[in-house]
């Protein structure tokens, strides 16, 4: 017969065992929970970076395109005076040129800059036209495409032109290849009106490799890369896969990546394809000019980490094991209140719950390994707050920052789709901040961020504001603030006139605009931001016009 210390022993080593595997067990699901979720969040935050670095060059290139088809509009006196009089047409181009070549001159990668009317009513080659003939070379005025050489649905040549018109909204167009300077482009274009009759366009050509360097130069874990597709599926920028290629004739196994392209959706998680046989997850971005940046690095080296750890996880779980076996043979009794209190932590781990606190209250191997077990939970928890605090508060303003802004607009997105939720997007950007750079000093820079994101959240108190960028928040009003909007925005304009701003003597200058969802039209969030962005360009445009003075808009212009 057995003796009871043989039984309690056995029955000790039973429970060692037991919790040795729960706590084991639970380390690997931690591992594979923490290290899933912070390589899920460092293949997005690069992803996000990186399409806000895109977004910001094609921002600055739109807002220049705006800025000279704004000019081009204001200084337009007749519509009928410009299909009936030559020498006005031919005055009216004259006076945009200096201000088309200027603007071409301070855009990041301008190729070529035209302002071009309408040829139902004028010359086929009216307008004008400047280009560099060489990547590096200076602008140079050339002869305009002739109209009449080409029809309508001729996309090839002429439908920089007729696409955007047709479209009725500025227009990004698909990359081509200029084999005149042997560059790639891309072009911007934006339609003008008066009348509702359509006056012409004015557009950029952008050399394309702007674009490139930043999604080549791109790069997570040890091979993995970025890539561009257009709205179509096809490749824009590729590290193996030429430029216009659809990606589903490349390979099939990209077919599920269009799809999930196409689906539009984003959020934490990574999606799994096959490319050559390989496994592969990549996250990806919608960008401001309709294409996807996408990230990608095979599942090997996103895994490295967990394997490593679950690696050191068992490894410790074997040694753990055996030590608490031959302790349980020489100190029994002593064992079991440790061993107890070891398998209650571990199953609160086990369900989630790290707050767990673990007395040490023997002096011996079992002791240590409540310590050490308490101090991991203890680092852990650590780790997951410093991550959480990393990926959601913006260091400068203690506001929220792009990231919690992208996890709003998820959420926002899902309201949407199983309600109709209330809500209005504001978008605010900081105007002057650039100056204050270059003129006082960055941190004069940053006291003017602080200031300005004080005065947006003194006004929107009761609403979430997010620092989606260097100088750009946004606030999300529902309840209350929804509905007395006007009166905070009124508010907001008599806030920016009694504040200070980083330069003594003027006040802080925020251009803003506001969008409120209209479920008829707005099918998903990003439809009612870029109202609200679309609005705040507008109010930009009309306070620098404030600042310039009534008569900043007459009369010729004068480099």
């Amino acid at each position: 017969m057995k003796s009871i210390q043989t039984k309690f022993i056995a029955l000790i080593l039973s429970c060692v065992l037991l919790s040795s595997l729960v706590i084991g067990g639970a380390g690997v699901r931690i591992a594979h929970t923490v290290v899933d979720r912070d390589s899920a969040q460092i293949m997005n935050l690069l992803c996000s970076e990186k399409a806000c670095e895109l977004n910001g060059l094609f921002s600055r290139i739109e807002q220049s395109v705006k800025s000279l088809s704004l000019y081009t509009s204001e200084q337009l006196e007749s519509l009928d005076r410009l299909k009936t009089d030559a020498d006005y047409m031919e005055a009216y181009t004259s006076q945009l040129k200096s201000v088309a070549v200027t603007a071409a001159n301070n855009t990041e990668g301008a190729l070529a800059v035209y302002v071009r009317f309408n040829p139902d009513f004028s010359s086929p080659t009216s307008g004008l036209f400047w280009s560099r003939t060489t990547r590096n070379g200076s602008f140079q005025e050339l002869v305009p495409t002739d109209f009449s050489t080409y029809s309508p649905s001729d996309t090839e040549h002429v439908g920089w032109y007729y696409i955007p018109v047709n479209n009725g909204t500025a227009t990004w167009m698909e990359p081509y290849y200029n084999q005149n300077i042997g560059v790639e482009m891309v072009s911007y274009v934006i339609p003008i009106y008066r009348d509702n009759e359509t006056v012409g366009v004015v557009g950029m050509d952008i050399d394309f490799s702007i674009i490139e360097d930043v999604v080549n130069g791109t790069r997570v874990y040890d091979s993995g890369y970025a890539f561009l597709v257009d709205a179509q599926g096809k490749v824009a920028c590729h590290k193996d896969i030429p430029m216009g290629t659809p990606m589903g004739s490349a390979d099939e196994s990209l077919i599920p990546v269009v799809a999930e392209l196409e689906n539009g959706t984003t959020g934490s998680s990574l999606f799994t394809y096959s490319w050559k046989g390989q496994e592969k997850e990549l996250s990806f971005r919608t960008l401001r000019n309709t294409m996807y940046l996408a990230v990608t690095a095979p599942v090997s080296e996103i895994d490295a980490a967990r394997n490593e750890l679950v690696l050191h996880i068992l490894t410790a779980l074997v040694l753990i094991s055996a030590l608490s076996v031959g302790l349980t043979v020489l100190f029994t009794r002593r064992l079991i209140r440790p061993l107890k209190e070891l398998n209650t932590a571990a199953k609160k781990i086990a369900e989630g719950d790290y707050s767990v606190s673990i007395s040490n209250q023997t002096k011996d191997e079992v002791g240590t390994l409540a310590e050490s077990f308490q101090k991991t939970v203890d680092s852990l928890q650590k780790y997951i707050t410093y991550i959480n605090g990393l990926a959601y508060r913006d260091p400068l303003t203690g506001v929220k920052n792009k990231t919690a802004y992208q996890e709003a607009e998820r959420q926002m997105e899902e309201r949407m789709r199983t309600g109709q939720p209330e809500f209005a997007v504001v978008v605010m950007d900081i105007n002057g901040l650039k100056t204050v750079n270059d003129t006082c000093g960055h941190d004069f820079g940053d006291i003017l961020i602080i200031d300005a994101c004080k005065l947006i959240c003194r006004t929107f108190k009761r609403s979430p504001v997010y620092r989606i960028g260097g100088d750009e928040f946004v606030a999300i009003l529902e309840n209350g603030d929804l509905e007395h909007y006007a009166e905070l925005l009124d508010e907001f304009t008599k806030g920016m006139e009694g504040s200070s701003s980083a330069r003594p003597g003027e006040s802080l200058s925020i251009a803003r605009g506001i969008a409120v969802y209209d479920s008829s039209t707005d099918l998903v969030f990003a439809n009612v931001f870029k109202r609200a962005d679309d609005a705040m360009y507008q109010n930009k445009a009309a306070m620098k016009a404030q600042m310039a003075g009534p008569d900043s808009g007459s009369g010729p212009h004068k480099p």
